[in-house]
């Protein structure tokens, strides 16, 4: 039986990717670096922590991971500011669910300070009793850690929960923690790893308690 349903957050709430690249060519831009699909398809769906590794390990700078960590997130709360818009049909479908009582989380790579700050946004935080951040385990996506963390607060098995995943680490991430997985594949990335998904929609109008339940 399916008692809970954990959204990744970064392009499955809120239309963010598209401000997180720009984030990060800015990132890179002032180290005089190009921007690349490639180095994109890595980074996507790591934790902070990991992607400011990836930054420096990749490109050899004499940087820490934390100064480069909060230079990123400086930026990106200032676009987002200005930016930022919640994803269509996602209000609606978190009525759906609770109403149907559903227990519901956040499991997202992004720090626990832009996700404050985004559910503060959108008027988010009453849908979410329980909130995990890449920052709580020491592990990130696509490594399980943070879904089986997740589960473990939300007080379900991680056979009880659908999670809902936008990456192909965050889809790697909830399959090895053995949750059911619905994708709402970015569509700049390769769809091809996507097919490991339980299900693959579109956008979340796809998405309703009734589906939810097909997995019990």
């Amino acid at each position: 039986m399916i008692k809970a349903v954990i959204f990744d957050m970064d392009g499955v709430m809120i239309d963010s990717e598209p401000l997180w690249e720009k984030t990060e060519r800015i990132l890179l831009a002032r180290r005089d670096i190009e921007y690349t699909p490639t180095y994109r398809d890595q980074i996507v769906g790591l934790n902070q922590n990991d992607s400011g590794k990836l930054l420096i390990d990749t490109f050899e700078l004499n940087e820490k991971v934390e100064d480069v960590i909060s230079e990123r997130v400086e930026i990106l709360t200032a676009i987002y500011e200005e930016e930022l818009v919640v994803v269509r049909d996602l209000i609606p479908l978190l009525d759906d669910l609770r109403d149907n009582n559903f227990k519901l989380a956040v499991a997202s790579s992004s720090p626990l300070r832009v996700i404050n700050f985004v559910l503060d946004m959108f008027s988010l935080h009453k849908y979410f009793p329980v909130i995990v951040s890449g920052e709580c385990t020491d592990n990130g996506k696509p490594h399980p850690a943070i879904y089986l963390h997740t589960a473990d607060r939300l007080e379900v098995e991680p056979s009880e929960c659908v999670a809902i995943e936008d990456s192909i680490n965050g889809l790697r991430s909830a399959k090895a923690a053995g949750m059911y997985c619905i994708a709402v594949p970015d569509k700049r990335l390769s769809q091809v790893e996507f097919q490991n998904a339980d299900l693959i929609v579109s956008s979340l109008d796809r998405i309703s308690p009734e589906l939810i339940k097909f997995f019990e």
